[in-house]
């Protein structure tokens, strides 16, 4: 569909970038793309700059996502300068909006790499990432927060945690039947995920709602992956981090160890898509 507004998308291509981009030409967006697959390069700042052209907003996935996905420099070139070259691009368009793809990475507490300060994490919580992932989606936010500053034009930095497909419920349940220890071993990830349905829903939100200034905002579904409730697991595997109000958890026995109460008071986000309890699957 074609005549509404335009956004450029970066990392179209991607497993995010793809349900997001075909989400918002559901919604009557013009959807432009910038993918690498295609041969652009977000370290091409005259690219970014012509695709940016016409386009009402910038969502900006472009991103090297792990740590494992190339040499600490390449990451931190494609995350951080990648990043300042949309944002650039997105003020020679006049676009109004940016919506920036961060990650909860950015806590420091992924993959064993530390202890969170406190359960359940929320936007508040210290971003001690030392990685080269995490540090360069540190980074980026940060540029984010000094671009909206000087320009006045609004931008969110999305803080997903690990997205998952629909398909990924009966794989994980799958991988957890055959092999009980890898829901927690190398490490446990707090039962943390969102369904990209609802990563989706949150970026329409972000272009859509009446925004200022600049956000940051965690993306979590409202239950955890798992099959255990949430306090057994923690009491179990994190036991020296304290619980903020466990009666909640009493309540409440698979509620997620992120709060996404940022995402529902800045953009009225609540994620839909559950893991439900007890393994029965969500859908």
């Amino acid at each position: 569909m074609s005549g509404g507004p335009r956004v450029l998308v970066t990392g179209h291509r991607g497993g995010v970038g793809a349900p997001v981009a075909a989400h918002l030409a559901g919604l009557g967006w013009e959807v432009a793309g910038f993918d690498r697959a295609d041969g652009q390069d977000v370290l091409d700042p005259g690219q970014v700059r012509q695709a940016a052209e016409g386009c009402d907003a910038i969502v900006h996935l472009a991103a090297l996502a792990h740590d494992t996905a190339g040499r600490p420099e390449d990451i931190m070139a494609v995350n951080v300068l990648g990043t300042w070259h949309v944002l650039l691009g997105a003020e020679a368009a006049g676009a109004g909006r940016v919506i920036h793809f961060s990650s909860a990475q950015v806590f420091g507490i992924a993959e064993a790499e530390r202890q969170p300060d406190y359960l359940p994490v929320d936007d508040a919580h210290p971003r001690r990432a030392t990685r080269p992932y995490g540090l360069s989606k540190c980074l980026a936010e940060d540029l984010c927060a000094g671009f909206t500053a000087r320009t006045g034009i609004a931008s969110v930095s999305l803080r997903p945690v690990w997205v998952w497909d629909p398909g990924q419920y009966r794989r994980m349940e799958a991988q957890w039947r055959a092999e009980p220890a890898s829901e927690w071993t190398p490490y446990w990830e707090y039962g943390g995920f969102v369904d990209v349905r609802d990563v989706a829903r949150a970026v329409e939100l972000a272009l859509s709602v009446p925004l200022t200034g600049h956000h940051r905002a965690l993306l979590c579904a409202a239950d955890i992956a798992a099959t255990a409730p949430s306090l057994d697991l923690a009491a179990r595997l994190t036991p020296e981090v304290p619980v903020r109000d466990p009666a909640e958890y009493r309540a409440e026995p698979w509620r997620a160890w992120f709060d996404c109460s940022a995402a529902e008071a800045i953009l009225g986000w609540r994620p839909r898509h559950r893991w439900s309890a007890r393994g029965q699957l969500g859908g």
